[in-house]
């Protein structure tokens, strides 16, 4: 049973890091994450469910999860492009090879999400996508984004495989489908003293999935006490709405992170 908490937990995290805690400062590039603005030049910031993020320079962000990256290597790029109409503008493209994690999990029993019986073969997943943001009143943030995410493999991925799982079977949907499209909306701001907010939605689309299981919905809530520059925590909900292969179904996950950056 550990084992197999175990395993959840993983991809969890992995999932998480990608799109859950989302966080906000009132210069909008500290907290950075989702939206059009890049952390500051050699300031770098982790969480519990967050990658590691490196300023690199005014135009260019880098990004990777440090404790998934021996069972997942990943890495992005986040950059930073001229403004259009008002809105700041940014692409941020990444790289996953998800294939090792897949088959750790692939095993009978206790810790076993995927049956051992069927092969998994290389998978590289790229994640691209686009993100305007424009400040509201001065203390308020909106963004939207659209991403297009597509997966090669170098031979073909059993259906049976999947992981149905909220917040994990709707972005590892395009190992099975090749391609898929996320459409994204997010408002984040000041509420008062410490308290920031976000409030998000997302929703994914995957063109070559039968039509009873080819898209899914996310809808997240967050509250973030900021102590200080270097340390926030934050904690929520996310409602997910997913078409599993047995049926649709709607959950609803708690949210909580623990946030360090530096310099402070």
């Amino acid at each position: 049973m550990k084992k197999r908490a175990l395993s959840i937990c993983l991809f969890f995290i992995a999932c998480l890091s990608t799109a859950s805690a989302q966080d906000v400062g009132i210069a909008w590039q500290n907290w950075s994450t989702g939206t059009a603005h890049l952390l500051p030049e050699n300031r770098a910031e982790i969480g519990a469910f967050q990658p590691l993020r490196y300023g690199y320079s005014e135009s260019l962000e880098f990004s990777a999860h440090p404790v998934l990256f021996f069972i997942m290597p990943n890495f992005s790029v986040k950059w930073a492009h001229h403004p259009i109409g008002g809105f700041a503008v940014a692409s941020q493209h990444g790289l996953s090879h998800p294939s090792p994690m897949l088959r750790l999990v692939g095993r009978p029993g206790i810790g076993g999400l995927i049956s051992p019986e069927f092969p998994i073969p290389a998978i590289l997943s790229f994640q691209n996508e686009l993100l305007l943001s424009r400040t509201i009143r001065g203390t308020h943030l909106f963004t939207a984004s659209l991403a297009l995410n597509f997966a090669l493999k170098s031979g073909p991925l059993d259906p049976r495989t999947t992981i149905d799982l909220p917040i994990v079977y709707n972005r590892s949907s395009v190992y099975y489908n090749d391609y898929g499209f996320k459409l994204g909306t997010d408002i984040k701001g000041k509420l008062a003293g410490r308290w920031m907010y976000l409030l998000n939605g997302d929703w994914y689309y995957y063109p070559k999935a039968p039509v009873n299981i080819n898209m899914a919905f996310e809808q997240k809530g967050l509250l973030f006490w900021n102590r200080s520059a270097g340390f926030q925590l934050c904690a929520g909900y996310v409602l997910s709405y997913c078409e599993y292969p047995f049926g649709g179904q709607w959950h609803l996950l708690p949210l909580l992170d623990v946030q360090w950056a530096w310099p402070r």
